[in-house]
């Protein structure tokens, strides 16, 4: 499967280091999924506009200078299109029966509370089967921006392989289909 992420990306950035595609910074907690001292989350989404709405739909408008990204020095946001395999266990959050036997409302999935979705991606993330085995390797659900984007919460130990990388501007594709889909004007 293809999957999307924006970073910030420095072309000079050796793998594992900031601002390389797959390095994915140490989380101190502030995620939606996040639980560090278990796992490390990397957010992702099935669709590249997806991506783009998800990093940038709290802007009011959007410009080339929101790409720009001052804690690296010297890069900027890029869109990173990577593969997963299509068969990885991941656990539809998008699904009424997924829901009821975990006891969670579509709304516990999607509000923007980090101690009820972090609560719940850790209790996820316990699961075992019979064997003892890890059940899932990560969660779908859905945009809070756009219901129709699909999420990723993906914490397997096979690093995604970045396949692409693409800078984003005002007029990349993503990008214009994104703020026409959540109504943001381009200045």
């Amino acid at each position: 499967m293809l999957v999307y992420r924006v970073f910030p990306y420095l072309p000079s950035a050796a793998p594992g280091q900031p601002g390389h595609p797959c390095y994915l910074h140490p989380s101190a907690g502030g995620g939606r999924l996040d639980n560090p001292a278990r796992y490390s989350v990397w957010y992702l989404s099935y669709d590249a506009c997806g991506a783009i709405g998800e990093v940038f739909g709290n802007q009011q408008t959007w410009s080339d200078a929101m790409f720009g990204y001052p804690a690296l020095p010297g890069s900027r946001r890029a869109l990173a299109t990577f593969t997963l395999p299509d068969d990885l266990p991941i656990l539809d959050l998008d699904d009424a029966h997924t829901l009821l036997v975990r006891g969670l409302r579509p709304t516990h999935v999607v509000e923007r509370n980090r101690a009820v979705t972090q609560a719940w991606a850790l209790r996820v993330y316990e699961e075992r089967d019979d064997r003892g085995q890890s059940k899932w390797q990560g969660v779908k659900w859905w945009s809070f921006h756009r219901p129709q984007w699909r999420l990723l919460g993906y914490w397997g130990s096979t690093l995604p392989a970045n396949v692409h990388v693409e800078q984003l501007h005002a007029k990349h594709y993503a990008v214009l289909d994104a703020a026409n889909t959540l109504c943001k004007p381009i200045i």
